[in-house]
């Protein structure tokens, strides 16, 4: 195994500048009279917004880094995929689990309550969440964390992990870690406990992701699972809403 520090604290350096620029967004909107109105009306207007340097940062890296050959960093269709990461079966473990996640609606269905989606609830709100949920989430966290750190930690990386009978790249684990991490600036929005939480089941998830990221090397296949996990739960609460 070759680890280098060059390379990770780099990385690290990128997310510090995006984290600095979601807390600027973030600190805007609580403070600007036009931001809180807007914010206020059309909630998820903030989660848009606060993913735009997560896209944007990594985006301009990776054109820099790779002179527009963005499909080195996974930017591409994936058409030459291992059978077992197609596309159609990371669609149907994406929903199998984006199901296990809609479990959080069956306490208030048996107690009567009301399902907690966001509110208010009316065609902007909708369209609004639902296109963050479905296309913006997967798109802005994949190309920063598996695109960008992912890929470049596993060029400038050496070494393998194992792990439940599968080999790692040290890189895909370090990523993972970061990714994970990444997600304590939760604590503007939820308890820190529940930030912690967070933390571990990403840290998870992105060792997952990002094994299927290794072997596929595009994005495609990990953004499917990813907006698919949280978009068919917010789906699914809506429909119960109006079922209701």
């Amino acid at each position: 195994m070759r680890l280098r520090l060059a390379p990770i604290i780099g990385m690290l350096a990128v997310v510090a500048v995006v984290v600095l620029l979601i807390y600027a967004i973030y600190a805007a909107a609580q403070t600007l009279p036009s931001l809180q109105a807007l914010v206020r009306d059309a909630p998820w207007l903030l989660a848009h917004l606060v993913h735009i340097p997560q896209f944007a940062v990594p985006f301009c890296l990776i054109c820099w880094i790779t002179r527009g050959r963005v499909g080195e960093y996974g930017l591409n269709l994936g058409r030459q995929a291992p059978p077992q990461f197609g596309h159609a079966r990371m669609l149907a473990l994406g929903l199998v689990f984006g199901l296990v996640m809609s479990l959080r609606y069956v306490p208030a269905l048996l107690g009567g309550m009301p399902v907690d989606i966001p509110r208010p609830v009316n065609l902007g709100s909708i369209a609004g969440n639902m296109t963050f949920q479905w296309l913006v989430v997967g798109l802005s966290e994949e190309t920063m964390f598996r695109g960008l750190i992912q890929t470049h930690l596993m060029k400038t990386l050496d070494g393998r992990v194992q792990m439940l009978g599968h080999e790692l790249h040290i890189g895909t684990v370090i990523a993972a870690i970061i990714w994970g991490l990444f997600h304590l600036i939760n604590v503007l929005i939820m308890p820190l406990g529940s930030a912690l939480f967070t933390v571990a089941l990403t840290t998870v998830a992105g060792l997952l992701m990002g094994y299927a990221y290794q072997r596929t090397r595009s994005l495609l296949t990990t953004i499917i699972v990813h907006n698919t996990i949280f978009g068919l739960p917010l789906t699914i609460g809506y429909l119960l809403y109006w079922l209701r």
